[in-house]
């Protein structure tokens, strides 16, 4: 997943950003989610320690503060050299700083364009996702499943457990913080995704990787997340053997 991070000491234009932000992730479903908006650079520092996750970075430049956009990119850039970060400023004429302070930015838009300033983020966001999806291929395993016409591409480290839905012929993938239900089948999907998964009923398939706890007496598996599945009595000599 991708962590979104905006900061910019305007609230109306803050608040703008971040609606602009969320319908894209919603619309889009892409594994996003905004961390957060704040007029504060030190407290994304402070939510950027706490994280593992990759970021993409909206950043004002003039934050009437001591420390500017620029510093706190250059700060982001200690933390996570492999986010993404994209200035939004009515400063044009300090667009050139962004390569002397060497943050590989990579995107500059203008605030003076509100009618663009939607279409700009959107595009980035759809850039970036687009990318580390292709980067992390090279970092972790993961699985391309499609939606409606649209593939999403999920890292394995991500996901809790497959499902059987209710609904004929399609597949229920529950990451940590949402499910996506696609067409599919069970026995394709474990086929895929090899040993990192383990079928323990005839309706689950569960990350072993993501298991907290198995509980053999009440025949369920207790994921990170809380959720929990059940192990059939046919399975259960299968799952003691991995968990």
């Amino acid at each position: 997943m991708l962590d979104v991070y905006v900061c910019e000491d305007v609230q109306e234009q803050r608040e703008v950003i971040a609606r602009y932000i969320n319908a894209a992730i919603l619309i889009q479903e892409y594994d996003m989610k905004l961390v957060i908006d704040t007029e504060d650079p030190e407290k994304i520092i402070e939510k950027l320690k706490s994280s593992k996750n990759v970021g993409l970075y909206f950043l004002d430049i003039d934050l009437h503060t001591n420390k500017n956009g620029l510093t706190l990119a250059k700060e982001i850039r200690e933390y996570d050299p492999r986010g993404f970060i994209v200035f939004i400023t009515s400063h044009s004429e300090m667009s050139f700083l962004t390569f002397k302070y060497k943050v590989e930015a990579l995107d500059f838009i203008l605030k003076d364009e509100p009618r663009q300033l939607q279409h700009r983020i959107c595009e980035c966001m759809e850039h970036v996702n687009h990318k580390y999806s292709k980067i992390t291929r090279g970092y972790g395993k993961t699985i391309t499943i499609t939606r409606n016409g649209r593939k999403i591409t999920l890292e394995y480290n991500s996901i809790m457990f497959f499902e059987t839905s209710a609904n004929e012929h399609k597949i229920i993938v529950h990451t940590e913080n949402k499910s996506i239900e696609f067409f599919g089948k069970m026995k394709d999907i474990e086929e895929e995704v090899g040993d990192d998964f383990i079928r323990c009923h005839r309706a689950y398939l569960v990350n072993r990787n993501n298991i907290k706890e198995a509980n053999y007496t009440d025949k369920c598996i207790v994921m990170k997340n809380q959720a929990i599945c059940p192990i059939s009595h046919r399975l259960l000599g299968q799952v003691k053997k991995y968990v």
